[in-house]
């Protein structure tokens, strides 16, 4: 039989199907695909793992100079994800959240001594693997993580409470625990009054709820203090916690043992945020269908692209962040194709020019 180039030599189909079928099997449902284009769910599957294992061999991250880590719970087991928080996208996805997997990870990565940041949670093994395998970075816990502990401690003094009432007041453990989680100034004025005559009505709560907001208060609002001032105000909170809410004195030793990783969020602030949000991204991809493997998640993961184009780059320098501009060369009548980009730090001034040495087709090939 004579060949034909647009065949696929090992299917009944166009390569263009071919093609089409692996792009979307990284972005829909298998079963979704098999319905559009007319083919068993199997032959999709089959097309599918093929690319996969093919993304997944050629997959090599490289370092940022902002690494996020954090834990996502996936197909039964706990699992690491690893991001770039400065340019908002996914490194990679590892089977296991212990301290081999993620040293292993870490020491596999190209250019590791690159990073100058991890963001992490309060969670022991990743800060003593980047501890071990990147001496020089700074590492931030994630500031959701830290001021959760303290929602954390509220929620116990509530139960507790709850155990010695009586009639309705017993009922209901959950009842305005949104409410009394927020931070006091992010409420409307309806959700402001709600919780004023909440507090009013019970002591122990407005206690313990005010304690929180003081915890919370550390952090600021949109004037950040300085880290002398933050650990200062710490200080001052820890002293004056009331003993009727002594739960929160586990929070102050928690941050006690963590206390150079949470403040130093005050020299650099860089969270966990986008480490959160695509921990999301994932979860629903893995709704979307039945039965992944976790090869499968992983592919799908790190082919996840953002929908909104990040221009914001971490300082080498001084791990500031700085936009990226575009400037035209200077012509009479500039050519929109022709651009210089130009990347300069808003905190040190530094101009970041590695875009401008990038050889192009039209370079002359080094001598020698």
């Amino acid at each position: 039989m004579q060949p034909l180039p647009d065949m696929d030599p090992q299917r009944r189909m166009t390569r263009r199907c071919v093609d089409h079928i692996r792009e979307q099997g990284l972005i829909r449902p298998y079963a979704h695909l098999a319905r559009e284009i007319g083919l068993d769910e199997k032959t999709i599957r089959d097309i599918c793992n093929e690319e996969i294992e093919a993304l997944l061999a050629r997959h090599k991250p490289v370092a940022p100079v902002a690494l996020g880590i954090d834990e996502l719970h996936l197909l039964g087991r706990k699992r690491t994800i690893f991001t770039d928080v400065g340019e908002r996208r996914i490194l990679d996805l590892i089977e296991s959240m212990n301290r081999p997997q993620v040293d292993r990870w870490l020491s596999l990565l190209e250019d590791r001594k690159r990073i100058r940041i991890v963001t992490i949670d309060m969670w022991g093994p990743y800060r003593e693997a980047v501890q071990a395998l990147l001496p020089d970075a700074v590492i931030i816990s994630d500031k959701w993580h830290v001021q959760s502990k303290a929602n954390a401690a509220l929620d116990v003094i509530r139960n507790r409470q709850r155990r010695g009432a009586k009639g309705k007041d017993r009922r209901n453990p959950w009842r305005a625990r949104r409410l009394l989680h927020a931070h006091g100034r992010n409420l409307s004025p309806q959700r402001a009054f709600v919780l004023d005559g909440m507090l009013k009505n019970n002591e122990l709560l407005s206690m313990a709820w005010h304690t929180k907001e003081a915890f919370y208060d550390i952090w600021g609002g949109a004037n950040r203090p300085s880290r002398h001032e933050a650990e200062t105000m710490f200080d001052r909170w820890k002293a004056d916690i009331p003993d009727e809410v002594s739960e929160f004195r586990a929070v102050a030793k928690t941050i006690d043992g963590w206390r150079e990783q949470v403040f130093a969020y005050f020299e650099h602030p860089y969270t966990n945020a986008y480490t959160e949000a695509a921990n999301g991204l994932i979860k629903i991809a893995n709704r979307a269908g039945r039965g992944y493997r976790f090869d499968a998640i992983r592919a799908k993961a790190i082919s996840i692209e953002p929908r909104v184009p990040v221009n914001l780059f971490v300082c080498e320098s001084c791990l500031g962040q700085y936009p990226l501009v575009l400037r035209h060369w200077l012509e009479p009548e500039p050519d929109p194709k022709r651009t210089r980009v130009w990347r300069v730090c808003a905190t040190c001034f530094r101009l970041h020019t590695p875009r401008w040495f990038m050889p192009s087709a039209n370079s002359t090939p080094k001598s020698g």
